[in-house]
């Protein structure tokens, strides 16, 4: 672990994610001024939220295969210049019809980056594939925690325009990123043996991979809705301010980001799929809590909640990546896309669910607590974990480290 706090290939895509999902995650509050405006029903609100997971996951394959091919350092500049202009615009969206348009081509944008950088920061970790992606993941997990209380305070000071803040914000980070991961890529067959030997290969039946996916799904679902719908919950049902809500939804995404780098080392050492079942058996109760406790109270709950969610995260991720052990980048982009396809497609569903005359916002929500404990007995479905808890030798890890620092993508 020593050794990746070092790794300035990795931190430069933790970077990277931190600027991609900075953008997405002010999504939630600027839908929340959005329906004020555009006068959006719960359900258009959530197909508009739902329409830029979709979005960002459909082309993801694609992507993917492209950075297997070129490297993809300019593909994540234009993918964040992509996501930072079109959600910049967002505010000023002049019908709905426009702002499922904007929101597709934002979500465009996320996609060209995600498969790239998962797959680098997965190649960069070595022998610690999950703690590497609970790194990368932090990036990210951050950037959606701190992107709430930037778009409420820009929103609350500019209104419905406000919006444009997330776009500057984004477009001035594109040449820290470009600068980051301006290494060049010098690798070698014995790098590339060196990374291939890193984890052992896990054989998945046609029963794993259905429960794997079915996995993701579920997982996806409940994170998305729940990061899509606490400020429209907190804000119509609990009454409270929107800024309120964002505090809310920040304390719970920086819980995630926390759970994220935490749960990656604990995979490393106790196994991945055990990390996953403890953390979903916890989630279960938590989110149901979460729509169920008043008060203060809600701010311990929706950090709990956060913790557990981003712990089962990087685990989850390196298993979906063994289906593709060759092409990295593919298997980042079907993974990283299934999962945003089902995140949104479960956010529509919640959202279509939340309307008044169907069964409301708060039942619907509080539904979503079966989906992590379904996902615990699922995960007994999974290969069990192999060389969890074994310590690596200084040599082999040094010697590691250094063919991981020789698989940095093309610049």
């Amino acid at each position: 672990m020593c050794t990746l706090l070092k790794n300035r290939a990795l931190w430069s895509y933790s970077l990277a994610h931190f600027s991609v999902d900075l953008c997405a995650g002010a999504l939630p509050v600027i839908m929340v001024y959005l329906a004020r405006s555009l006068n959006l029903t719960i359900a258009q609100t959530g197909f508009v939220i739902g329409a830029y997971a979709i979005s960002s996951s459909l082309t993801q394959p694609l992507f993917g295969y492209l950075s297997d091919r070129t490297g993809g350092r300019y593909q994540s500049a234009l993918g964040l210049a992509c996501i930072a202009i079109f959600q910049g615009a967002l505010g000023f969206a002049p019908s709905y019809p426009a702002l499922v348009a904007m929101a597709c081509l934002a979500g465009c944008g996320s996609a060209a980056f995600h498969p790239h950088g998962a797959s680098g920061a997965s190649r960069s970790g070595g022998t610690h594939k999950a703690a590497a992606m609970s790194i990368f993941m932090l990036g990210g997990n951050s950037g959606y925690a701190i992107g709430p209380v930037i778009a409420a305070v820009a929103m609350a000071a500019l209104g419905v325009h406000g919006s444009i803040v997330i776009g500057v914000i984004g477009l001035a980070l594109i040449p820290f990123v470009l600068s980051a991961q301006g290494q060049p890529r010098a690798a070698s067959g014995a790098a590339r043996q060196a990374g291939a030997a890193a984890l052992p290969a896990r054989h998945f039946g046609l029963l794993a991979v259905i429960a794997l996916m079915a996995i993701m799904f579920m997982r996806a679902w409940v994170q998305s809705a729940t990061t899509a719908y606490i400020p429209a919950y907190f804000t119509q049902v609990a009454q409270l301010s929107v800024e309120e809500a964002s505090r809310i939804s920040s304390a719970n995404l920086f819980a995630l980001a926390a759970g994220g780098l935490i749960g990656g080392v604990l995979a490393d050492r106790l196994g991945g799929r055990r990390v996953m079942i403890v953390s979903w058996l916890i989630y279960a109760p938590a989110t149901l809590a979460l729509f169920v406790v008043p008060g203060p109270a809600v701010y311990p709950v929706a950090v709990l909640a956060g913790f557990v969610a981003g712990a089962s995260w990087p685990p989850l991720i390196v298993m979906a990546q063994e289906l593709f052990p060759k092409n990295a980048g593919v298997a980042s982009g079907i993974a990283l896309g299934f999962a945003f396809a089902m995140g949104g497609i479960g956010t529509a569903i919640t959202g279509s669910l939340a309307e008044p005359d169907r069964l409301g916002l708060t039942t619907s929500l509080i539904m979503l607590a079966a989906l992590p404990l379904l996902s615990a007995l699922t995960a007994l479905a999974l290969p069990p974990d192999r060389g969890a808890g074994t310590q690596t030798s200084p040599t082999a890890e040094r010697q590691t480290a250094a063919a991981a620092a020789l698989r940095l993508p093309k610049s």
